[in-house]
């Protein structure tokens, strides 16, 4: 295991130091989280894209090129992703560790790292208003773009008809309808809001020298800091009465089945989630799942079936690619296989077989320079600080009876359908 260390900068201000000498770069991660909002969500979606492209050092997109070729061919992602109902606006950097240069850039790199985050390009107290226009309808066409993957479109819409309402219904990408009004003073008074009221989780993780890192990092990260958000632990409960139906017809070939459960489980609640974890591994998590070897391969219904599940929201999610005359058939076939599960018809051998596979996946991810950082920052928003090996010792330690008694409160709560 890596050498991981926690350490308070400021009030909402973390950074977490992973150690770990057997890859050549370095990962810089910037995490912003805030509850998710509608009244904000799209603006900072377009925020999170046009911090990226210029900066008062950098004022485009070629200049920002130009220095990240400077810095060893240095890469930059930025995203915005659903938590929970939380919004996690993201900003990587991958570089080479100063262990295998001559001369070392880790300062310079965190240096970059502080223009795009803290130093934004603003003019007369408009946020880099040459090129909110051009980002404007990148986001347009980015939101509007997602019907054409008719597989995420179906899922993402059975979970807003699902939690209507509810925070969580929130599209973290934003609306279409609210980009237009979006003004450049405001993108910069949404930016302001940002950076002072967001906690803030700094993550570095690679072959490097602690104390020298530590000590750039403390030196160089000077958020200015307000009134911290308190971020709301999801809404998890909720014990439908009855199932609801929706369907759309798009008259595609193949439809989309997607079914929506209310586990009335979250990740907070150790001993019930990971025995969670264990049932949906059993009933879809993958080719050794119920819904893969007996709904898929032999009844030869599904073009594909697996369910997964939200950790933060209590919520497990089924999706299937079905031909649409074969609706009904799919869905009572579907409904069986979670049913053996609560009525524990499944065997030791689909008991281990599910647990290895989470397990191997969990090792799986630390096999990349993002998988660890994704691990601990994940546990961070989480609000807890197991291990990897306490949550390998949680799985594996999870009995028969404690997936047949958490797959018993499991719920379905709405049937989608698009044909």
């Amino acid at each position: 295991m890596s050498n991981i260390r926690k350490i308070k900068l400021d009030d909402g201000l973390t950074l977490g130091l992973i150690k770990n000498e057997k890859f050549k770069s370095n990962l810089v991660s910037v995490y912003f989280e805030r509850n998710i909002d509608r009244s904000e969500v799209t603006a900072l979606s377009l925020l999170s894209n046009m911090m990226v492209v210029g900066t008062k050092k950098y004022q485009n997109m070629k200049q920002v090129s130009m220095r990240l070729d400077d810095l060893y061919g240095m890469s930059m992602t930025n995203g915005v992703s659903k938590h929970g109902e939380k919004l996690l606006i993201s900003f990587k950097f991958l570089t080479i560790s100063d262990a295998y240069l001559d001369q070392p850039i880790f300062e310079d790199v965190i240096d970059f790292v502080n223009e795009i985050v803290l130093n934004p390009l603003v003019v007369d107290s408009k946020l880099n208003p040459k090129a909110i226009d051009i980002e404007k309808e990148n986001l347009r066409e980015e939101i509007e773009s997602k019907i054409n993957d008719k597989k995420a479109y179906a899922s993402s819409k059975c979970i807003s008809l699902m939690c209507e309402g509810e925070p969580y219904a929130i599209n973290s990408s934003g609306y279409v309808e609210d980009i237009d009004s979006i003004s450049p003073e405001q993108m910069y008074d949404i930016y302001k809001r940002l950076v002072e009221t967001s906690p803030i989780f700094v993550v570095v993780e690679g072959d490097f020298d602690e104390e020298y890192v530590e000590r750039i990092c403390r030196e160089k990260f000077r958020f200015k800091r307000g009134n911290i958000e308190e971020i709301r632990r999801s809404n998890y409960l909720n014990k439908p009465k009855e199932t609801r139906y929706f369907q759309e017809d798009f008259g595609n070939k193949q439809g989309k089945l997607v079914i929506g459960h209310r586990t009335n489980v979250d990740h907070q609640e150790f001993d019930k989630y990971y025995s969670l974890l264990v049932a949906n591994s059993i009933f879809g998590g993958g080719p050794h799942s119920k819904l893969f070897n007996n709904v898929r391969e032999k009844e030869s219904i599904c073009y594909y079936a697996n369910s997964g599940l939200e950790k933060c929201k209590g919520l497990m999610m089924v999706n299937s690619g079905i031909d649409p005359d074969q609706y009904d058939r799919a869905l009572k076939l579907i409904r069986k296989e979670l049913e053996d599960v609560k009525l524990g018809n499944f065997t030791d051998l689909e008991i281990e077989n599910a647990k290895r596979s989470i397990i191997n996946s969990m090792k799986a991810g630390y096999d990349s320079i993002s998988g660890e950082t994704d691990f601990i920052y994940n546990q961070h928003i989480s609000r807890n600080d197991l291990t990897l090996d306490q949550v390998i010792a949680y799985v594996s330690k999870v009995t028969r009876q404690d997936i047949i008694d958490v797959s018993q409160e499991v719920i379905e709560d709405t049937v989608y359908f698009l044909r």
